[in-house]
């Protein structure tokens, strides 16, 4: 795949920050011990002081939450937190859908809650609120729109790589697939825990795996980066003739890689919004040859 004429998404001095705050905040929840806050805490600090910053701040994610996990020696540190807001947003899942039915444009609010539904995060360091981001997403001005010319390509389209993020964001991924109804969806996770991304046992969870073909990328990055990706999953994403990506860290991964790719996302810190033009908070449909 050719590179696009835009530069890569690069690590900054700004994700030193995001990265610390994403350990003390599983400090708050209770999923740290005492014991162990202050040495996971000095391993991240030390892995932080000698980073090369020509790398995308999935790579840098992927090794940071790589030496929690040893640390903590837990291989899945936010397994509750991810059934949490599965559960979750399914309990929203009825009210939901049916606003989507009865909406004049059941494509425009479908994808739209998906949107609402990228701010589930807990790499940021920054509190969310989803009622309100729900709420704001009816009417929201879309800052990048390009889904017109979306919609008109899944019509189009004989294959669907539908690109996943976090969990509980993937119940909205779901009413957004239940909405378009495309015959021939393969939905992509991640292969191993990483922050609070989704596995195949979370899209399986919310029900995916009954309107789309689960695989996973086999990587366990937060985001997807097609190098460390597995050969099944370049595969696919070689065939699929479109690509909806979902959320900042596969928009982080692959905002230079030249494909009939759709970002979908919530932009969630300074560094993406000045990348793409836009605000921080700020909703997102961008086509990736534009």
């Amino acid at each position: 795949m050719k590179p696009l004429s835009k530069a890569a998404i690069k690590a900054t001095y700004d994700c030193i920050p995001c990265a610390i705050g994403s350990l003390i905040t599983l400090f708050k929840k209770g999923l740290v011990t005492k014991e162990q806050q202050e040495q996971s805490m000095r391993a991240l600090l030390d892995y932080l002081s000698k980073i090369n910053y020509d790398q995308s701040p999935p790579k840098l994610g992927r090794e940071m939450h790589r030496i929690i996990r040893a640390v903590l020696n837990n291989p899945d540190p936010y397994y509750e937190i991810k059934k949490q807001f599965n559960q979750l947003l399914l309990n929203y899942y009825p009210d939901l859908k049916k606003l989507v039915a009865e909406a004049d444009d059941p494509f425009q609010m479908a994808l739209r809650f998906a949107i609402a539904g990228n701010v589930i995060d807990f790499g940021p360091n920054q509190p969310f609120d989803i009622n309100k981001t729900l709420e704001q997403a009816k009417s929201i001005v879309i800052a990048i729109d390009d889904s017109r010319a979306l919609q008109a390509s899944l019509s189009k389209s004989k294959m669907l790589l539908y690109l996943g993020d976090n969990a509980g964001e993937i119940v909205m991924d779901r009413i957004f697939l239940e909405t378009i109804q495309h015959p021939n969806v393969y939905f992509s996770v991640r292969g191993a825990p990483i922050i609070n991304d989704a596995l195949i046992e979370d899209a399986e969870m919310v029900g995916i795996d009954k309107i789309a073909h689960l695989i996973t990328n086999g990587d366990d990055a937060p985001g997807t980066i097609l190098e460390t990706s597995s050969a099944e999953f370049r595969s696919l994403f070689e065939q699929a003739d479109l690509i909806i990506s979902k959320g900042q860290g596969n928009y982080e991964g692959l905002s230079c890689v030249h494909k009939n790719i759709y970002f979908i996302l919530m932009t969630k810190c300074d560094h993406v919004a000045n990348h793409l033009g836009i605000k921080k908070g700020d909703f997102v449909v961008k086509h990736a040859r534009h």
